[in-house]
């Protein structure tokens, strides 16, 4: 069946912006579907972030580059990133860091952060009120609600958590005890969490003066 000329002739554009929607949905990135957890701000060094479809983002200085749950984040060495969650939630990492953002939801309490924490040291501050978050190390779990600390994992997956301000309750598959301002405790493979220390902060959390800045 042949159509008037004026007829091919919008049936002509139509394929043609079919086409160029079609071709707009495939170059869209699966990310844009996503809702963004967090922001990355500060990056000093290598500091890499790996998407959950593969692709690797860098950010270099200041700047504003959307996180989404199921990245990766990584520092080389000398080098330290700063990001922010929706909520307020500040985590700044040392060199020699890698983490996973998870989320868990629950019916009654909503959304909790998760990081999960393969190595190096992260300082958390969750910025006044109560936000919930959960660090997961290769044998330890802190889990927060409004407090500020500092969690470092060694190589042999020991895990110091030390307290700058609030209570973080510190176990491991042994058990749990609250971890409070100004002190200090250990996670090992295999036995409870330490009872908590005194410690002097100042040394502990001197690292982020920079990357804070």
């Amino acid at each position: 069946m042949r159509f008037p000329s004026y007829i091919q002739r919008s049936l002509l554009g139509l394929g043609l912006v079919t086409l160029c929607l079609a071709s707009v949905g495939l170059a869209t990135p699966a990310l844009a579907e996503q809702e963004s957890v967090g922001t990355a701000k500060k990056g000093i060094g290598e500091f890499l972030i790996v998407r959950s479809d593969g692709i690797e983002e860098r950010l270099e200085g200041t700047g504003s580059l959307q996180l989404y749950e199921g990245d990766v984040l990584k520092t080389q060495a000398a080098s330290q990133a700063l990001i922010e969650f929706s909520n307020g939630i500040q985590v700044a990492l040392n060199e020699n860091t890698e983490f996973t953002i998870l989320s868990r939801w629950e019916k009654a309490a909503g959304f909790t952060r998760i990081l999960r924490l393969k190595q190096g040291e992260v300082w958390v501050d969750t910025k006044g009120g109560p936000k919930p978050l959960e660090i997961e190390t290769p044998v330890a779990t802190a889990a927060v609600k409004g407090t500020e600390f500092d969690l470092l994992v060694s190589p042999d997956g020991q895990s110091t958590l030390t307290v700058i301000n609030g209570i973080v309750e510190f176990g491991t598959a042994f058990g749990t005890c609250p971890i409070k301002t100004s002190t200090i405790s250990y996670g090992n493979r295999g036995k409870k969490c330490t009872k908590p220390a005194p410690v002097n902060i100042g040394p502990t959390v001197a690292w982020t003066n920079g990357i804070r800045q």
